[in-house]
This record gives structure tokens, sequence and C-alpha cells, in this order.
């Protein structure tokens, strides 16, 4: 993690690996949403009787590319975090931006994944407050 230096105390990094491991798990979350909306299979409790918009149509095959996005953005963002570039909090709130919307079709599952989008927002906010003390 090239921006952890010597002189940070270890919870900092705790802190790094704890938002990377948040942030990927909540991208790999989404996948189960293209599984479900391309008809590859239904993954855990979602089925696909309950799912907006009906999966295999036009519509499902769209909404299941924005969960892909949403997912691939987020694991990135992951990644990035990981490696210290300061991108990852661009491509996080983009993945946010992507999967708030995408959350709310699904209403059994809504509030939990905008509860993580959420949390997302906060770790995004904090990276972007603490580039800022950093650099002044």
């Amino acid at each position: 993690m090239n921006q952890m230096r010597a002189d940070h105390p270890k919870w900092a990094y705790a802190v790094v690996v704890a938002a990377t491991v948040f942030i990927a798990a909540h991208g790999l979350v989404h996948l189960m949403g293209v599984s479900l909306l391309w008809k590859l299979g239904e993954p855990g409790q979602l089925r696909y009787a309950d799912a907006v918009p009906e999966p295999g149509t036009v519509a499902g095959y769209l909404a299941g590319g924005l969960w892909l996005a949403a997912a691939v953005l987020f694991v990135t963002a992951a990644g990035l975090l990981v490696a210290g570039r300061a991108a990852w909090r661009m491509t996080a709130l983009a993945g946010v931006v992507i999967s708030a919307p995408v959350i709310g079709l699904a209403p059994g599952q809504a509030v939990l994944g905008l509860i993580a989008d959420g949390l997302v927002l906060v770790l995004v906010v904090i990276g972007w407050l603490r580039a800022r003390v950093v650099a002044s």
C-alpha cells in the first residue's frame, strides 16, 4: 500500500484493508444481480419471479449490465485503494452512482444495498478529506 508510510499507525493500515474488503465485497454482491437478471441462476434468496425488470428480457439484460458495471467499478476501486491510488475515490463514486438506482429496482434487497452504497460514500468522503489534510 503505497499510501501507508512507516509513520502511520497500524490502525490506519487496518482501516484501509477493511475499507478495501468492504468495497470489493459490495462489488461482488452486485454479481448476484447480474446472475439473476441475465437468467444465469437464482442466487441466495433472489428469485426470478420477484425480479424487476423481468430476467431474460431486453430490460433485464440492460439492468444486469448496469449491475455488472457497478461490480467492476467497486472491485476496481478496491484495487486502486489497496494500491494507494487516488483514483479509487472517483471510481467508487462512479460505482455508487450506478449502484444506487439499480439497487432501487430490487425492493427486497434495496435497503441493505443502499446502506452499503452510503458506507462507500462515507469512505470516499473520508478519503477525500484525508487527502486534503495530507496535501496541506
